[in-house]
């Protein structure tokens, strides 16, 4: 039940979003965000990779990264320098980030969002939905189908492959 709220909640403030559209290319883009779930060591270290692949490659980069706490003692990574960790504590009983933190980096433009929430992390999913990037970039499953301008089909759950074909495609669109 109150996952139905969630959604339907959801959808409200989606139709307030005012987002500028457009499909920007690698070489066009100045800045971007990635979307993940933190909880898993070598799923961060790919994402860390990306990001720095990205900033290589003149891209301003932030990271967003939900960590799912394993017990009363584990703690969030510390926030670094475009790296921002929030975990259940930050985000309210329908599962919307409630840190201010989370909803500045919802509220800036960015040229694209790469959203690899590749588990169906709720909070990461309002993340993506109400942001105000140019560009969403997703796989074609799930809630990732209907909020990203560009949806790659992957058959399997490989985030090496998925950020590939994304450095791929994103290569290839023509911007004039």
């Amino acid at each position: 039940m109150i996952q139905f709220i969630a959604d339907k909640y959801l959808a409200q403030k989606l139709k307030k979003v005012k987002r500028k559209v457009g499909a920007i290319n690698l070489a066009t883009a100045k800045s971007a965000i990635l979307v993940y779930n933190a909880s898993n060591a070598s799923f961060e270290k790919k994402v860390r990779d990306y990001a720095r692949f990205l900033k290589e490659e003149g891209v301003k980069v932030d990271t967003i990264g939900f960590y799912k706490l394993k017990g009363k003692e584990d703690q969030r990574p510390q926030d670094e320098l475009g790296y921002v960790y929030y975990d259940k504590k930050c985000i309210n009983r329908l599962g919307f980030p409630n840190d201010n933190r989370v909803l500045k980096m919802i509220a800036k433009d960015y040229h694209l969002m790469i959203d690899l929430n590749f588990d169906s992390t709720f909070s990461l999913k309002v993340i993506s939905t109400l942001s105000n990037a140019n560009f969403k970039i997703g796989r074609s499953r799930g809630y990732q189908k209907d909020i990203c301008d560009l949806t790659i089909s992957t058959e399997n759950n490989e985030l090496d492959y998925f950020l590939s074909q994304t450095t791929t495609y994103l290569k290839m669109i023509n911007k004039k």
